[in-house]
């Protein structure tokens, strides 16, 4: 139930509104599809003044899973966006000074507030672990030259974890890898990778190229989501300076962040393909009529 700290460098000037959260993680546990449920907790600040707070879902990265207590949880974790599942009750709510405190709190808590909101599972949701954010943003009620635009603003945001019951795979598998079009003196290399799994998943293609066992160029793609069963074209880019025309290895690793694929592959880099300059062709009557032309003056000769 801790605060974000602010750095003592602050002007003076400044106010500070912290809000946080009670508690920081809830774990719902297995739920079902096409289900819902209803969830509470607290928002708590140290502020000295009554606050508004908008509570704004948002979705999860997996930086939650750094955390060693966490890492183990991302074996069936689905990256698929839930933050539409989320539907708060009342939203903005007004957090009032009240000094009472919160359970066993100590006295630092000035005010709290109980939130609670419905998460409603679709039939078609995947299966697995999900996780969604829920921030509580903080403003004065007065708005207006009060608004907390100005000022400095610490947040602890509510995590909402819960694993809908189900067989999670996370897996996939890379199909091809060929060379694509050229960008000026960079190649677009597409590697085409199928999530063979049944959540979403994030992926990055890491590739090198080869020459003679050699290692001449090493180049990454950005990252990719990838839902169940859909084939995804990732793209990466060679800057093809200094490489010869002619056959190459491309080694390919396609990681998913439980895991990863690859492949070796050979393509044969050759010069762009450059476009020929469009023929301007003579409209026809324009020929036909320099060739009238042309006998009208041969017929006036003759007469002459």
């Amino acid at each position: 139930m801790g605060f974000l700290a602010i750095s003592s460098n602050i002007s003076m000037a400044e106010k500070t509104f912290n809000v946080g959260v009670s508690p920081s993680l809830i774990n719902l546990g297995d739920v079902e599809m096409d289900s819902t449920e209803l969830v509470n907790f607290y928002i708590i600040t140290p502020s000295e003044e009554d606050l508004l707070v908008k509570l704004e879902p948002f979705r999860a990265n997996l930086d939650f899973f750094k955390n060693p207590q966490h890492q183990l949880l991302i074996t069936n974790f689905s990256e698929e966006d839930v933050t539409s599942w989320v539907k708060i009750l009342e939203n903005p709510v007004l957090l009032e000074i009240n000094n009472e405190p919160l359970g066993g709190s100590s006295g630092t808590i000035k005010g709290s507030r109980e939130i609670s909101f419905l998460l409603e599972i679709p039939k078609d949701a995947e299966p697995g672990l999900h996780l969604v954010n829920i921030n509580p943003i903080p403003t004065t009620p007065s708005g207006g030259a009060d608004a907390v635009g100005t000022r400095v603003v610490a947040i602890t945001s509510e995590n909402i974890l819960f694993n809908v019951v189900g067989e999670a795979l996370r897996d996939g598998k890379i199909l091809d890898v060929e060379l694509g079009k050229y960008i000026g003196n960079r190649l677009e290399i597409k590697t085409y990778f199928k999530n063979t799994g049944t959540v979403t998943i994030t992926a990055r293609a890491d590739q090198k190229i080869y020459k003679d066992s050699v290692v001449l160029k090493e180049f990454s793609s950005s990252v990719e989501e990838i839902k169940p069963e859909e084939i995804k074209t990732i793209k990466s880019y060679i800057n093809v300076e200094n490489l010869d025309y002619g056959e190459y290895q491309i080694k390919t690793l396609v990681d998913f962040t439980t895991g990863n694929t690859s492949l070796s592959s050979s393509v044969v880099l050759i010069g762009p393909v450059s476009v020929p300059e469009e023929e301007t062709l003579i409209p026809i009557w324009l020929i036909v009529l320099i060739l009238i032309l042309l006998i009208l003056i041969i017929i006036y000769r003759r007469m002459k």
